[in-house]
């Protein structure tokens, strides 16, 4: 009996820490359940799925936007390409027509800024049917000139003296002797009058000789003007068709042509740029020369920024219909270098200088 109440006990206690364990197990699986549920929420909530797909999106936005950019540019590029090409086409073509209004101004422009050259050039001289193709075929950059100088003793030609004048339909030009007379100036310097471009540079035989001729471009007022001078008779020619010249720049020594006149410098200021060395073509007037002495009196200081300046070089358009190297030269003795106007003249000139020497 007491076997079985024993027995009885241990099953009882048994039972009971039985019981015990099991709440003991559970328990911890409740309180378990609420600790890991909040901890697992963390890992697959919405916010923390939807940031990272927010951040592809404005990346995508802006890679978007950028290639867009791209594309603009290259388009403008493309369309300013096209303008370009347009606006050079429709320079050389000399056309007037466009599609849109923007373009049309801006063609405009371009095309009187490469004419207005060829226009003020044209007002310096009468027009002839040949001329305007000539200028188009060559042309050249010259320094717009800042005034001019005589082209012997610079700047004022002191040491020599005014042989003959302008005669027109005779001597479209002065002739400049030095003061000890004869040939004693052979082999003087001749310098050119202003800045210009060389437009002539040869021997022309018969009673010229050696001819240089610079073509000036000069500001008077709002219009650019052209002129060329011409140095001949001249015992060397130190430049060449072409080059740049500079004020007071040398371009030559002072000849006989050829022994046919006593040593001497002809020079000529002309208004019209087509004469070259065919002056029988050409009225022998002031419409298309001017007095040098005049001229370079009246034009010593201008107006000049520097500034590079087109002209016209092919303008002797009979020119080109002489055979240089086929004409003689004159043979004939010493003139004097003008007889008796030059003698008078050479007179003049040593009194002047010898009232200023006192």
């Amino acid at each position: 009996m007491l076997g079985k109440v024993a027995i009885g006990t241990v099953v009882c206690v048994l039972i009971a820490v039985g019981a015990i364990s099991a709440q003991q197990v559970e328990v911890p699986r409740e309180k378990a359940g609420k600790i890991i549920q909040p901890t697992k929420q963390p890992t697959a909530p919405p916010p923390i799925e939807v940031h990272p797909k927010t951040v592809a999106l404005a990346e995508r936005s802006n890679l978007s936007a950028s290639r867009l950019s791209l594309e603009q540019m290259r388009q403008a590029g493309a369309l300013a390409a096209q303008k370009v090409k347009e606006e050079n086409h429709d320079i050389e073509t000399d056309s007037s027509t466009a599609d849109l209004a923007a373009p049309r101004l801006k063609k405009q422009i371009s095309a009187n800024a490469v004419r207005a050259v060829d226009r003020q050039s044209d007002e310096s001289e009468p027009p002839a049917p040949a001329q305007s193709m000539s200028f188009s075929s060559q042309t050249a950059f010259t320094r717009l000139a800042d005034g001019f100088d005589f082209p012997v003793g610079k700047p004022d030609a002191r040491g020599y003296y005014k042989a003959r004048g302008v005669r027109l339909h005779g001597h479209l030009g002065e002739d400049w002797d030095g003061v000890g007379g004869g040939d004693t100036d052979l082999g003087d310097p001749i310098y050119t009058i202003g800045d210009g471009v060389v437009v002539f540079a040869r021997d022309c035989h018969q009673g010229w000789g050696n001819v240089v001729i610079v073509r000036h471009a000069y500001r008077e007022g709002s219009v650019v003007r052209n002129v060329d001078s011409l140095y001949g008779h001249l015992e060397k020619i130190l430049v060449r068709r072409g080059q740049a010249v500079r004020r007071g720049q040398q371009v030559g020594t002072m000849g006989t042509a050829h022994g046919l006149y006593d040593s001497h410098l002809h020079l000529e200021v002309r208004k019209n740029i087509a004469i070259g060395m065919s002056r029988d073509k050409f009225a022998q007037d002031f419409t298309n020369y001017y007095d040098p002495s005049e001229f370079i009196v009246s034009h010593r200081h201008l107006q000049s920024s520097g500034a590079s300046y087109r002209v016209a070089m092919n303008t002797f358009t009979y020119d080109s219909r002489i055979q240089w190297d086929k004409l003689r030269n004159y043979s004939h003795a010493h003139t004097g270098g003008g007889s008796s106007e030059s003698a008078y003249a050479l007179k003049k000139a040593l009194a002047a200088q010898s009232e200023n020497a006192h």
